[in-house]
């Protein structure tokens, strides 16, 4: 094995693991933490709708008090839909799902807040049927 091989494979190494550490499920984003100051809320919507659960009504209200008091100055929220229906519709619905959070949420007094629609999970590994009917709003300091 040559060094220039070695370097390679230690370099892919290190990269796997720093995707490992910023992903949802490495736990980067609970808590205010790093240098980045990201907080990440996930909401959840009932089947086929725009309409959050009941649970996630009050989650929502978490995140407008941290904005709130925390002045957060940047909002991102990525909106999710399970697999049922065509890829054309879940994008458009994953889309109306991050609006109506950023339309919620536009009262919060932070001053930028971005929203899209991502569709489906595509991940295989990613949540499924009502975990995945979701929206990911993201704190940004």
């Amino acid at each position: 094995m040559t060094l220039k091989s070695m370097l390679v494979g230690l370099a892919a190494l290190v990269f796997v693991s720093a995707c490992d550490t910023m992903s949802d499920y490495g736990g980067k984003m609970k808590g205010w933490v790093g240098l980045d100051d990201e907080r990440k809320y996930t909401v959840y919507f009932r089947l086929d709708s725009v309409a959050l659960t009941e649970e996630s009504e009050g989650t929502l209200y978490d995140v407008m008090q941290t904005i709130r008091r925390e002045k957060v100055e940047k909002v991102r929220i990525v909106g999710y839909t399970d697999s049922k229906g065509g890829a054309r519709y879940n994008r458009q619905l994953s889309m109306r799902r991050a609006s109506t959070i950023e339309e919620k949420l536009s009262t919060s007094g932070a001053k930028e807040i971005e929203a899209s629609g991502a569709g489906e999970t595509s991940d295989e590994s990613g949540p499924k049927g009502e975990k995945a009917r979701r929206a990911e709003i993201i704190l940004i300091k």
